[in-house]
């Protein structure tokens, strides 16, 4: 979560250098005001690591016309018969969404943080230290 005039710069290396490996990466971040961005992340997969199941996933959620997320995801595949895939995307709060909370007499700034709470809780809930996960969900 990022605001004001923050930046981040993030790199990641998924390498993988024996056959039978798997990896995961969820990256997730929420712009506000002139915050930015960057993340760029290489998946490798060396000569002799087949069969390797490796993912990268980048969402970026916008949250002012302002702020500004880069994202460079990579792949390097030197073996065969891999499964590797990523992917990234950056967009805003969903007006269906934010509707459906106003609706709901929710008020605008209310919904907003719910949006942005349940965006970010996917990455919170792969934590397996409740004192940390707790201590995040308290920043959003």
């Amino acid at each position: 979560m990022a605001k004001h005039q923050q930046e981040f710069d993030a790199r990641t290396l998924q390498d993988h250098i024996s056959p039978r490996t798997a990896s995961d990466l969820l990256y997730k971040n929420a712009l506000d005001d002139r915050a930015r961005c960057t993340f760029g992340g290489l998946i490798r997969v060396e000569p002799h690591a087949h069969f390797t199941d490796a993912y990268q996933k980048v969402r970026n959620l916008l949250l002012s016309d302002d702020a500004e997320a880069n994202s460079m995801p990579g792949l390097e595949i030197l073996a065969d018969n891999v499964r590797c895939t990523h992917g990234a995307t950056s967009g805003q709060i969903d007006e269906d969404e934010l509707f459906y909370l106003r609706t709901r007499g929710i008020p605008v700034p209310v919904a907003q943080r719910l949006i942005v709470t349940g965006f970010l809780d996917e990455v919170i809930q792969r934590l397996d230290h409740a004192p940390i996960a707790d201590h995040l969900r308290r920043l959003i």
